[in-house]
């Protein structure tokens, strides 16, 4: 099986797919439409052309960055695409983010280990708080 991983934003309908091949719940199509529009960069993994797995990178264009939507379709989860996903965007970050940037992302439910071997640790820590989350509606 082979992998190309690119950079490029998916369509409405394309993360829709994505988003629901791991049980998460849909916005709807405007919203989404805004989110995919405001992504700072975003990576997409295909095979024979078919969408797998994709991650992207939203924030302030400063120094605050948040890794999000870091999916890969289940039947494909194991075979490193999540890595080679998250490769590509810390390449990224490494290249552009400004020196004391916050990088943050949430980690889906036992998902922690998958992004500690990237650099990120849990919070609360004795630096800093637990991390918070509102969800509306």
């Amino acid at each position: 099986m082979k992998v190309e991983i690119r950079k490029e934003i998916v369509s409405i309908q394309s993360f829709k797919d994505m988003r629901e091949s791991v049980g998460w719940p849909l916005p709807n199509d405007e919203a989404i439409a805004i989110s995919l529009k405001n992504t700072d960069f975003c990576v997409s993994a295909f095979v024979d052309d078919k969408l797998i797995g994709m991650g992207r990178i939203v924030g302030d264009k400063g120094f605050i960055f948040f890794i999000a939507d870091i999916i890969v379709k289940p039947q494909y989860q194991g075979k490193k695409i999540g890595t080679k996903i998250m490769d590509s965007i810390m390449s990224y970050l490494y290249k552009n983010a400004p020196e004391n940037s916050y990088i943050t992302l949430m980690a889906a439910k036992g998902k922690e280990e998958f992004y500690e071997k990237f650099g990120f640790f849990k919070r609360p820590t004795d630096k800093y708080g637990c991390g918070m989350m509102i969800k509306l509606r």
